[in-house]
């Protein structure tokens, strides 16, 4: 055995307080077991001769006698049974388990002999137990492995030992200082080899195995070093981990995860990994155990003095601890007092930690459920600690949300009003996480429900003056996580105004974005919904026009941002520049209300913008001076934009000319810029009329819109009736300027004589004079002056009514190709008497019956009837027209007889044919079938439409449309065609009973004679043919 150190005897001594930083908790359960036949003659673990104890996945066992294995059950501690794994003169020293099994591995020593290992499978040795299965002394013989392990002398103890998951590696330590390893597969019984592979005069105290660079940690009083387990190392350690420090008994295990050494001392804890030490925890406290758990606990046997009142008596006490290392706390604290620990073990398959002490009872550590931890933690008010266990749990959101929560009202009721608001917001993605994780879930509405409420009693919190910087931060955060909506983002602008927060309301307007999938997808925030009149008033009353413009630019609110330039900064320039930028649609409507003002201050370039628009030209701009940060426009430069400095244009032309001169300021220092290639519209141009009310007091502006669109008017084919309305409108506004313009009457007046004669087809007659006996205008002279056109009929009854034929031919002449009717009523004008049919010359008759036969008003022969009355009328009149009209009848008549002798030879010529194919047999030569081209074989069938097939080819899978099973074989190939003469035979067959509809084409037609024909031609009108039903 090995003596405890002087230093642990004096430290023992010494008052023992855990250490200050390190938090206590109980987050385990506690269980003392009794012995169930403690006290007994066989008691079980609380038998004092036990040596060894250990779990297994389903057992627990442990070591009596020297060498009797109990084997209890681990659920109710039961007594499976019991046998003598070696001879009584060994000694058990050592149980463990293969992790995650009930193989079980047992060290039995005895003193000069070799230590003996075996393998034994638990399960096969229950079933040995089992009453009359076998004999007491054949189970030492049912081990699965057995070893001999010889380190010279046998002569000292062993300390420890350890081996691999596979069992393929043992390394056994003894108090001697050597080291023996074992290599070979233990559980298949095969090539066993064995060799001191260390030796050193201070005694082993422990032996790990590193599972991921295949080395051993040895440990010895004095010294911490590393073993190469492969190869050979000729008794050398591999590396020294600690030269001065070494590891007492009992007080070094291994970190799974990481395969790192804990190595524990009076100090603290010291990890290394496999080339040095890594780092150190303190934790100052006497250690006689560790026991490294499941993920982050490791378990501590602490042995310590207590003096009592009198101070003569010596009580000793025992503290057991489970630390949790990852979050430096203690999980859980005991202290059993009068009593040592002996033995300490771990159950992998439950997570439970088993210690037994000397007076025979066995304590059992569970671990609480993390729920239950979680609220022993936050009844102390340790909200961080809380946190970082749930997170290491992987707890669900709402777990995350409820303990931010309760942090941030704590901090909250004790006016911590910083740190509070920072809780709230870590709450924002915990409820973003858990609104995405609800969707289609029942319980949406809910979480919804609660994010509202979340969200309105942090607002009310933090509404007061002082707070209104945290709440502005919660707002911010809101947004950022896409959890706000439309009344949340317009306090918040609200917030940054009255803080003149500059820079974060110019990151935020700048951030916005009306295309990212976050914000289109977020079913609350609609940006379409912020109280823009506060907004607006608010950053006015603050100052920030550029914020608010940058604003609704961002969120695509034209009409507003034309508002702003024009009314509260002033900047004609800009706000020209950025409606230019617009859709047409948009654009016009925005006109529509601003129009009267951006003509009382930038006239040209108005009425520029509205010619482009209404006559389609108009091309959005892609680049403006909406942001310009230029200075404000200077007194001499706003003069020039008022109506009265505006240049004298007066017409369409004027305006063109003045566009192209140098006369604008904007393009005096700009560089000539590149041909503009016409492009065609890509919108119909609207109605101009939608504009007229916003030209008053802007007549000429007017003048100049109205040319324009005249102009371009029959460029699209515009509706009559608005292009009369332009018309009309214009009239009325030259006519009004000759009477205000003194100076310039004599040209509006032309104008308007101008504008009459070229459209008075589409003026409003009635309008027309009214316009001109208003403004004493002799509008009637150009109505009349070249209006044959119009009136030709009045002309002519007119003409007619004096008798004067010449004046009447010469009007038919002009208008006859335009109204044929002129043509039958100078006819009838020249056969009303012998005078007027001699007062025009033969030519002129020639030129009338040429075109009245030609307008299909009468044949040749009726104007040979007509003119028979007249003695002065000779054939020569209309011989051409007879020779004509007879060349045409005769042509006529040959071709008709072509057609009929064509139709009887083709007539004969399918009788004969279908006599023979009735009547004649048919030589068929066809060697081929017409459907799969292989030459014929029998059976084969021939149709008498020459085509051949093989009987397989047109076996009953052959589907032909139309067919029934019980009707014979039909070609394949002449189906098609046949059933379009049947169909179309019956078509005949029912047109001949249609009775309606013959009668029905007969009454709409013009030619009824043809329609009698084409149903002659078809065989309907066939007294022969039957009924069809």
């Amino acid at each position: 055995m090995i003596t405890p150190y002087l230093q642990l005897t004096s430290y023992l001594q010494k008052p023992m307080s855990l250490p200050s930083t390190w938090r206590h908790f109980q987050l385990f359960d506690f269980l003392p077991i009794r012995d169930p036949q403690y006290q007994s003659d066989e008691p079980l673990f609380s038998d004092p001769l036990l040596s060894a104890i250990c779990s297994t996945q389903t057992f627990i066992v442990f070591a009596v006698q020297n060498s009797e294995i109990v084997i209890l059950k681990k659920s109710l501690l039961e007594l499976v049974g019991r046998f003598f794994a070696y001879d009584l003169d060994h000694r058990i020293s050592f149980l463990k388990s293969l992790p995650h099994s009930n193989l079980l591995i047992t060290l039995a020593e005895k003193q000069g002999s070799p230590a003996h290992l075996k393998v034994w499978d638990l399960n096969k040795i229950v079933a040995l137990i089992a009453p009359g299965a076998a004999p007491e002394d054949a189970l030492k013989h049912k081990y699965v492995t057995t070893v001999q392990i010889n380190d010279g002398a046998n002569a000292f103890p062993i300390s420890c030992f350890t081996f691999n998951e596979s069992l393929t590696c043992i390394a056994v330590g003894y108090t001697s200082g050597k080291v023996v390893l074992i290599r070979g597969d233990l559980l298949r019984d095969r090539g066993l080899k064995q060799r001191i592979i260390y030796e050193s005069a201070d005694p082993i105290t422990g032996v790990l195995y590193n599972r991921f660079e295949q080395i051993l940690y040895v440990t010895t009083t004095s010294k911490v070093i590393t073993l190469l387990i492969t190869g050979r190392n000729q008794g050398k350690p591999h590396r020294v981990l600690s030269s001065k420090t070494g590891v007492d008994l009992n007080c070094a295990d291994i970190e799974p995860r990481s395969a790192k050494l804990i190595a524990a001392d009076l100090e603290g804890f010291r990890f290394y990994n496999h080339v040095s030490k890594a780092h150190t925890i303190n934790f100052s406290i006497p250690k006689r155990k560790i026991l490294r758990l499941f993920r982050d606990y490791l378990l501590v046997v602490s042995p310590f003095e207590d003096l009592t009142s009198s101070g003569s008596q010596k009580n000793t006490l025992t503290r057991i601890l489970v630390l949790d290392m990852h979050n430096m706390q203690i999980s859980f604290n005991l202290t059993v007092p009068k009593l040592t620990i002996s033995h300490v073990f771990f159950s992998s398959s439950e997570s439970e930690a088993y210690l037994l002490s000397t007076d025979g009872i066995l304590y059992k550590l569970h671990e609480k459920p993390i729920n239950q931890q979680i609220e022993i933690v936050l009844q102390r008010g340790l909200f961080p600690i809380a946190l970082s266990m749930a997170k290491q749990h992987n707890l669900n959101n709402e777990t995350l949300y409820r303990i931010n929560l309760l942090n941030a009202e704590t901090l909250y009721e004790k006016q911590d009003f910083d740190g509070a608001i920072e809780k709230y917001i870590d709450c924002l993605p915990l409820l973003q996480l858990m609104k995405s994780t609800s969707s289609g879930v029942p319980d949406t509405l809910d979480t919804l429900e609660n994010l509202d409420d979340f969200i309105i009693n942090v607002i009310t919190n933090f509404k007061e003056v002082s707070n209104i910087h945290n709440m502005t931060k919660f707002l911010a955060k809101l947004y950022e996580y896409r959890l706000s909506d439309s009344d949340h983002i317009t306090l918040l602008l609200c917030c940054y105004c009255k803080l003149k927060m500059t820079d974060e309301l110019d990151n935020f307007i700048a951030g916005i974005d009306l295309f990212d999938d976050l914000v289109v997808a977020s079913n609350k925030l609609d940006l379409s919904k912020l109280k823009f009149s506060l907004i607006i008033n608010l950053f006015k009353e603050c100052g920030y026009y550029s914020q608010v413009t940058k604003l609704l630019y961002k969120l695509n609110h034209p009409h507003l941002i034309v508002e702003i330039q024009l009314e509260d900064l002033k900047q004609y320039d800009n706000c020209i520049s950025y409606m230019r930028s617009l859709p047409v649609n948009e654009l016009l409507r925005i006109l529509i209300d601003y129009l009267k003002d951006l003509l009382d201050c930038m006239p040209i370039e108005t009425t520029q913008l509205l010619i482009d628009i209404f006559t389609g030209n108009y091309v959005p701009n892609p680049t403006h001076l909406l942001f310009d940060t230029s200075s404000p426009l200077d007194e001499d430069r706003k003069s020039e934009l008022l109506p009265d400095s505006a240049p004298n244009v007066s017409s369409y032309s004027a305006f063109l000319s003045y566009l192209a001169g140098p006369l604008k300021h904007s393009t005096e220092e700009e560089p000539p810029s590149e041909e503009v290639i016409p492009v065609d519209p890509t919108y119909l141009p609207p109605r101009p009329s939608l504009v007229f009310p916003c030209f008053i007091n802007h007549t000429k502006e007017f003048i100049v819109f109205l040319e324009a669109c005249l102009e371009s008017f029959e460029k699209y084919q515009g509706n009559n009736s608005q292009k009369t309305e332009i018309l009309m409108t214009l009239l009325e506004l030259y006519l009004s300027m000759s009477s205000k313009d003194s100076e310039d009457a004599t040209t509006w007046t032309s104008n308007a004589a101008k504008l009459i004669e070229e459209h008075k087809e589409l003026l409003d007659k009635s309008g027309v004079l009214l316009l001109g006996h208003i403004y004493q205008f002799e509008a009637d002279m150009y109505l009349l002056k070249g209006s044959e056109a119009e009136y030709e009929d009045s002309i002519f009854r007119s003409a007619q009514a004096q008798n004067n034929v010449p004046e009447a031919l010469e009007i038919v002449r002009k208008h006859g190709e335009a109204n044929i009717h002129l043509y039958k009523l100078m006819l009838k004008l020249i056969l009303s008497s012998e005078e007027n049919f001699n007062s025009i010359s033969q030519k002129s008759k020639q030129w009338l019956f040429r075109n009245i036969v030609k307008n299909d008003i009468a044949s040749p022969l009726e104007l040979v009837t007509q003119l028979s009355a007249y003695e002065s009328a000779s054939v020569g009149l209309i011989k051409d027209l007879l020779i004509e009209d007879v060349g045409k009848i005769t042509r006529d008549i040959s071709n008709n007889l072509n057609l009929a002798e064509s139709y009887e030879n083709e007539s004969t010529k399918n009788s004969s044919k279908l006599t023979e194919l009735t009547t004649k047999p048919v030589i068929l030569q066809n060697t081929k079938c017409s459907n799969c081209e292989l030459k014929l074989d029998f059976p084969a069938i021939h149709f008498k439409c020459m085509h051949s097939y093989h009987g397989r080819c047109l076996d009953e899978n052959t589907y032909i449309p139309g067919s029934t099973e019980d009707e014979k074989h039909r070609c394949p190939l002449c189906v098609n065609e046949v059933a379009a003469a049947n169909s179309g035979r019956e078509k005949q067959l029912r047109s001949a009973n249609d009775y309606d509809t013959f009668m029905k084409q007969l009454n709409e037609s013009s030619d009824r004679f043809k329609v009698i024909s084409e149903y002659f031609g078809k065989g309907i009108m066939e007294a022969s043919v039957p009924a069809h039903t």
